[in-house]
């Protein structure tokens, strides 16, 4: 799960923020705390896009987009197979269409299971191997999670 925390500078009672992805509702969360503890959240915005959940703590607290420091990845999007499902590093794919491999000469078939995906710093494609190819990169849109 994507999650980044910000300080606030004294705005209605609320000291802190964290905006968490949410994968189970595909969705971003806006807590804001009074305490250093961050227990129990003071305020609490859910289920938005990040783009709206950043313009409201801009917007509601002064907080800049360059602010927020966490553990998101390149610029905290999921990466998601061609049917929308968040896919992790470990997980299994299978191709929904015939690729040609530029430069190995090989057209890897529809159907074709790869295992153990890694995923990259860009949300639209994953690392892999299969048999015809070591080292391959995959854009998401091509891939289904079994």
């Amino acid at each position: 799960m994507s999650k980044l925390t910000a300080t606030v500078t004294e705005t209605n009672d609320i000291k802190h923020l964290a905006l968490e992805f949410d994968p189970a509702s595909d969705g971003w969360f806006l807590y804001g705390y009074k305490e250093e503890s961050k227990e129990p959240p003071a305020l609490e915005l859910w289920h938005m896009s990040k783009e709206d959940a950043l313009a409201q703590a801009k917007e509601d607290y002064g907080v800049e987009a360059s602010a927020w420091n966490g553990d998101e990845g390149e610029g905290g999007t999921p990466t998601k197979d061609c049917n929308g499902t968040i896919l992790q590093n470990g997980d299994t794919v299978t191709l929904i269409k015939d690729l040609d491999v530029k430069g190995a000469g090989v057209t890897i078939k529809r159907g074709t299971t790869v295992k153990n995906i890694s995923l990259t710093d860009n949300p639209e494609e994953i690392d892999c191997r299969t048999k015809e190819v070591k080292g391959l990169v995959l854009k998401t849109c091509f891939v289904k999670k079994i």
